[in-house]
């Protein structure tokens, strides 16, 4: 297959899956381990030409983990919960220090927390170290030992399933660097990966496991082979075409020791919709729950919001189509002259590059670029303003839920999230002509109650609560074993 080729993310899904029918990847193991699973999503995301690129996290941040995990990892608790977030989670920032955004709003309902963190790019190692709840463990520890040890002392050096996975992909999809030797690797890293996050579970003893990323496949299997029920949070777009989301129509061979979590804490309804055509619906796994910054964000909207003369609009990036994009607005700001706040809001993860969008655009007084790992809240943003903007950013739908209406512009990938066009306050926005048009006509729609809804749930503390509850039992009411 032309690796070159642009594809959506539901093309990809259907070519992948035809793929693993004709092959029957999906039923091969190593010692009960699916590794088609382990790079199912790299081997989709390269089929969709996308070209995402962190910021890479750097020698000494590792070294530095390494050399603080083992005396970390003595000191850890007892505790009902184990929460694993990520250093770009620390972007709320209040009187006491910074928050994150997906953890400190359930201390009320989870007082026995303890939260491991890793580093997902660079910019906010100071902000943890002035979190207002700090995580007790460096989470990048695990991520860099798995790797060594993966590689100098393999589990596995030799097992057919690696030459057949390998000779597949390298004659039906030319991707001729996914060698044997790669193959072997990732599952060596995975399984040292898994007994490490034994190691720890072990340590904490905890009732349940939280994350909220959909391919931390370690820490979910080494949940499972410790009996700790696993949920995963809901972040981003999770729809049944997404690479890590099982298809619902896997044969009895091909299900064998897959790895799922044992509830999907998602958005809302309209995520749960989603994923009609999945394992995870098919299975009861799907508990729609909210989230808590979008809850803030929807007081901030009711609170702050007030139309005025001049228009506020919000772009949300993610570091796809930089060039296409920032020529679109440009034209768009050569069109319309009239009085505009745009903010451009940079992806915490995939724009690291600021200098990029100043030279393009910062000339513009009425454009304000806002770094990705800068202390203002997107969502805040979003909730201020009269239109949000992105391609296919997953902030279309928390500006839904926020109650902003959002335009999708039809450039690279904006395919996954036309879907959106048929949600009263979401419109397709073609052209710079045609964004000007709209933003001149002031004509943004309307999102009402029931579409915010729809996309996040309410009382996002007392919906968690009730996963925990009937996977876990009651709530404790004090956080004595935090400290045991």
């Amino acid at each position: 297959m032309d690796s070159q080729k642009k594809l959506t993310e539901a093309e990809v899904s259907i070519f992948i899956r035809s793929f693993e029918r004709r092959t029957g990847v999906f039923t091969e193991r190593v010692k009960d381990v699916s590794i088609w699973q382990l790079i199912r999503f790299e081997i989709s995301n390269r089929l969709q030409g996308l070209k995402l690129e962190r910021e890479h996290v750097g020698r000494l941040r590792l070294i530095m983990s390494l050399l603080r995990g083992p005396l970390q990892f003595l000191r850890l608790p007892h505790a009902t919960y184990f929460c694993k977030t990520f250093d770009t989670a620390y972007r709320r920032q209040t009187q006491e220090g910074f928050e994150d955004i997906y953890f400190d709003d359930l201390k009320s309902v989870m007082p026995g927390m303890v939260k491991i963190s890793s580093c997902d790019a660079v910019g906010y190692h100071e902000k943890v170290g002035k979190a207002v709840m700090r995580p007790i463990f460096d989470d990048t520890s695990v991520l860099a030992l798995s790797a060594i040890l993966g590689r100098i002392f393999p589990l596995v050096r030799r097992d057919p399933v690696f030459t057949k996975i390998s000779d597949v992909i390298v004659n039906e999809l030319k991707f001729k660097d996914y060698t044997p030797a790669r193959i072997r690797r990732v599952y060596n890293v995975f399984r040292w990966r898994v007994m490490l996050y034994k190691l720890l579970l072990w340590r904490v003893r905890p009732q349940a496991v939280l994350c909220p990323d959909n391919g931390q496949f370690g820490l979910m299997r080494a949940a499972q082979l410790t009996g700790v029920p696993y949920i995963e949070m809901q972040h981003g777009v999770f729809t049944h075409a997404h690479p890590n989301v099982l298809p619902q129509d896997l044969s009895d061979d091909e299900v064998v020791g897959l790895l799922m979590p044992d509830s999907l804490a998602a958005y809302g309804q309209f995520s749960a919709e989603a994923l009609r055509e999945s394992r995870l619906y098919m299975t009861n796994r799907v508990d729609p729950v909210g989230a808590p910054f979008l809850e803030r964000a929807r007081a901030v909207r009711k609170n702050e919001y007030l139309p005025t003369s001049k228009i506020r609009i919000t772009l949300s990036t993610q570091g796809i189509a930089r060039n296409e994009l920032s020529d679109f607005i440009k034209k768009f700001l050569e069109i319309y002259k009239g009085e505009l706040e745009l903010v451009i809001k940079l992806h915490p993860a995939y724009d690291h590059d600021i200098s990029f969008y100043e030279k393009n655009l910062g000339a513009d007084s009425r454009v304000v670029i806002d770094a990705g790992d800068s202390t203002n809240s997107t969502h805040t943003f979003i909730a201020r303003s009269d239109l949000h903007l992105s391609i296919s950013s997953t902030c279309h739908y928390d500006a839904l839920g926020i109650g902003t209406p959002t335009g999708i512009l039809a450039l690279e990938t904006h395919e996954s999230v036309i879907e959106l066009l048929d949600i009263q306050g979401v419109c397709l926005i073609e052209t710079p002509e045609g964004l000007a048009r709209i933003v001149n006509e002031r004509a943004f729609g309307v999102v009402t109650d029931k579409v915010s809804r729809y996309f996040f749930e309410n009382n996002f503390p007392n919906k968690v609560e009730a996963v925990l509850t009937r996977l876990c039992g009651p709530v404790p009411l004090d956080s004595e074993d935090f400290a045991k």
